[in-house]
């Protein structure tokens, strides 16, 4: 064959592997982007009808500031977003706009305080649709997107208040690893390419990094790079850390209980020594460890996040994955992140990370049940713990996460706990002050000089938690969305979703 022949197919071979890599590239670009929620309508917000302050909510019963009763018939002005006078037999002049609170109860905005956004805006007014009017966001974009809806947030788009953690920050050096950073992916494997991250993101305005997976030495590197530059972190506790090193680490916020009770698994031995044969056993040593964790945890001020209602979410779908989708709010759940795509699990029978092939049988059931119950438990055990040692909880749903629904989760997690033995009151607390205290927002509760983030209720919320889901309007930075206009919001979503959806939900809507 002639040189000039062979360098003809040399050339024909590179430029149809380039075809197929440039091809590839923007097949699986689309994938992701569909699972992220990114190609999904966007549902115009200014269409939405917003009262705008000052307003008065008029004979309304207010949450006491220590959480414990409701006060009668007070009267709340609000003007420039901000709470600006509470009293009782108060001249409303025709400067305010009434909401007549009679018979009605006022609590201060709750706020998810473990959230993921993915890139699906509508998420968004789910969250105000069901009270919550601030979020911290913990994941990041490497656009900054979230930082570009916080800034929107704080100039007065409709939007909760927006945290973002930047990360999560994980070490990964395998091949997978190296394909996933072409789409995007980042991973961290070595200190000096941590640090120069948390310069990077303290220096474009995040508010805290989040640690999920990364190695021992890039963890601390992260934490001490992070106490350098005067930012937090949050997130994951690696298991070659553990408790004893979390302690004294400098990391200031654990994402989730899970973290304690994964590490209690480890030194009690594994999972497997645990599941199914010592599960009593395990209880045991974890009751006997758990007051010496809180107490550690509350003297080194670490804030620890509960997401116990996700680990009961999971015994659902593994048991009957389709009686659990027609009990959410699924038609407004984001199309992309529930349908998956070949590169992502979604929430349908075949791809649902948690559905398993042997719950069809009676051992595979009597299993699923022992695990993920003795799981959950763990996490209450430790929850109610924390909380009776004063140690500093808030709470999230982890949305976005498998049958976790923006806005409506985060009011399933407050029935969680609940059940875990938290009363109303704590409840309350911690899903409102706790979590605007560790956020270092200006809300949290019903006082003069904060903001006016605040939910109107048809029910009291301390005779029963899900009285929280009885919402007749909210108020998010002095603006007023009234039942109807919530209403329209939440009919929006599903409109916007329906015209996006590339699968029929229609065997899983009420």
């Amino acid at each position: 064959m002639k040189r000039t022949s062979i360098k003809k197919w040399i050339l024909g071979i590179v430029l149809v592997l380039i075809t197929g890599i440039v091809i590839s590239y923007i097949y699986v670009t689309s994938q992701i982007k569909h699972h992220t929620g990114s190609k999904t309508e966007v549902v115009d917000s200014s269409i939405f009808n917003v009262s705008q302050s000052p307003l008065a909510i008029t004979n309304v019963n207010v949450l006491s500031s220590d959480f414990t009763e409701m006060k009668d018939s007070l009267t709340i002005f609000i003007k420039e977003d901000k709470i600006i006078s509470i009293s009782k037999d108060t001249i409303v002049t025709n400067e305010y706009s009434i909401i007549d609170g009679t018979g009605k109860y006022l609590i201060p905005g709750l706020i998810d305080a473990h959230a993921h956004l993915h890139r699906s805006k509508n998420d968004l007014l789910l969250y105000l649709a069901n009270g919550i009017t601030s979020i911290a966001n913990m994941s990041s974009q490497g656009d900054n997107l979230y930082l570009k809806w916080r800034e929107e947030a704080r100039n007065g788009s409709l939007s909760p208040k927006i945290y973002v953690a930047a990360g999560g920050m994980s070490t990964r050096k395998d091949f997978r690893a190296k394909i996933n950073t072409i789409f995007g992916s980042r991973y961290y494997n070595t200190p000096k390419a941590a640090r120069k991250a948390v310069k990077k993101f303290k220096e474009q305005g995040y508010d805290a990094i989040k640690s999920y997976a990364p190695s021992k030495e890039v963890y601390y590197a992260i934490i001490d790079e992070a106490q350098k530059q005067d930012i937090p972190v949050t997130g994951h506790l690696p298991f070659d850390v553990g408790l004893e090193g979390l302690y004294t680490s400098g990391q200031s916020g654990l994402a989730h209980v899970e973290e304690i009770t994964k590490n209690t698994f480890e030194d009690f031995g594994g999972m497997s020594s645990i599941f199914y044969d010592n599960v009593e056993s395990y209880f045991t040593y974890l009751q006997e460890q758990a007051n010496t964790i809180a107490t550690n945890l509350k003297k080194n001020h670490i804030t620890v996040c509960s997401t116990s209602n996700y680990y009961e979410l999971i015994l659902e779908q593994d048991l009957d994955l389709k009686a659990f989708l027609k009990k959410i709010e699924i038609e407004y759940a984001n199309p992309g992140i529930i349908e998956g795509s070949r590169y992502a699990r979604g929430w349908f029978p075949g791809s649902n990370q948690f559905e398993n092939p042997d719950n069809e049988n009676k051992e595979g059931r009597k299993k699923a049940k022992i695990f993920w119950g003795a799981y959950a438990k763990a996490v209450f055990i430790m929850t109610k713990t924390l909380i009776d040692h004063e140690v500093h909880v808030v709470t999230g749903s982890d949305s976005n996460g498998s049958g976790t629904v923006p806005g409506f989760s985060f009011l399933d997690q407050l029935e969680s706990l609940h059940r875990i033995g938290l009363d109303n009151s704590q409840i309350l607390k911690i899903a409102t002050k706790n979590a605007s205290d560790w956020m270092q927002h200006n809300t949290g509760a019903i006082e003069i000089g904060l903001a006016a983030d605040l939910v109107l209720l048809n029910k009291n919320p301390l005779e029963n938690i899900s009285n929280t889901k009885t919402i007749e309007a909210v108020i998010t930075n002095g603006k007023l969305l009234d039942r109807n206009t919530l209403d329209q919001m939440l009919l929006a979503v599903k409109k916007a979703n329906n015209r996006s959806r590339k699968m029929s939900i229609d065997e899983y809507v009420k």
